[in-house]
């Protein structure tokens, strides 16, 4: 199996440079989320903290809770003054965008403006569909995107036939983005189906609901009835000759289970 380049997402928070300093040593390539109550801000500000420890940093920037285009230059300027090169653009959860970004792509407009080429943006695409949006709308707004965009990461699926046929997929619909797989770290199954709605990935935890009462779904039926770790490991077997740039861990925070299970070996 071919050994994928591999990064892990964390969720800003207290302690957190402490513990990916036990578990994920720098210069490993971290990707920090930027949720609602947390905000770009908070996002931002931690990234500049692990930057400054070593990490390479990719902070998510959501559109609909940047205030202004005065907000986002600052937050650009930081990054920048941080050296960091990448940023993750989705549109966010938020009911009401915050100030001018109704989408990411608006958002993405202004980025590529205000840093002059110096930040290379990733934007998210999703193997089972959006469940706030319709299929042929999904796919347009990926297309016009694309052009402003350096690579893309798939939202968390636990599907490995979807999410092996799913860069070939792409590429039929005239996306040729770069692609990084996004799958689940070896977290606690219970932690992972309840946390997982707050990221943004509920439909994929509803797949792995659904397909508990499918056939050939013993181990699924196993790990849910159980306080067991979800086992990534035939995700990643999914991965092998699938044409993904990477692998992409969401980690649910869970670093020491990441640690203990190899994988944080993986990440550089």
């Amino acid at each position: 199996m071919t050994e994928l380049d591999t990064r892990v997402e964390v969720v800003p928070g207290e302690a957190l440079l402490g513990r990916l300093l036990d578990h994920v040593p720098a210069p490993a390539v971290v990707s920090v989320t930027c949720l609602p109550h947390h905000g770009p801000l908070q996002a931002v500000d931690t990234a500049v903290r692990l930057a400054a420890a070593g990490y390479t940093v990719i902070p998510h920037l959501a559109a609909r809770s940047v205030g202004s285009r005065t907000e986002l230059a600052d937050h650009v300027r930081r990054l920048q003054d941080a050296g960091v090169t990448d940023v993750f653009v989705i549109g966010g959860d938020a009911n009401r965008p915050a100030g001018p970004y109704a989408w990411s792509g608006a958002l993405m407009e202004d980025l590529a403006d205000l840093a002059g080429g110096t930040l290379r943006m990733g934007i998210a695409v999703y193997p089972e569909g959006h469940a706030g949006m319709p299929g042929d709308e999904l796919l347009r707004t990926l297309r016009a995107k694309q052009d402003q965009a350096s690579w893309c990461v798939t939202q968390l699926c636990f599907s490995p036939a979807i999410l092996a046929a799913f860069p070939d997929r792409l590429r039929a619909d005239g996306v040729t983005l770069p692609v990084w797989a996004g799958i689940p770290g070896p977290v606690r199954v219970s932690r992972l189906v309840r946390l997982a709605g707050t990221i943004g990935v509920g439909q994929s935890v509803g797949f792995l609901k659904r397909s508990a009462g499918g056939s050939n779904t013993g181990s699924v039926v196993r790990q849910l009835l159980s306080s067991a770790s979800y086992d990534p490991s035939p995700l990643l077997e999914a991965l092998d000759g699938a044409g993904y740039a990477g692998v992409h861990l969401y980690s649910f925070n869970d670093l020491a289970g990441l640690a203990g299970s190899g994988l944080a070996g993986r990440i550089g």
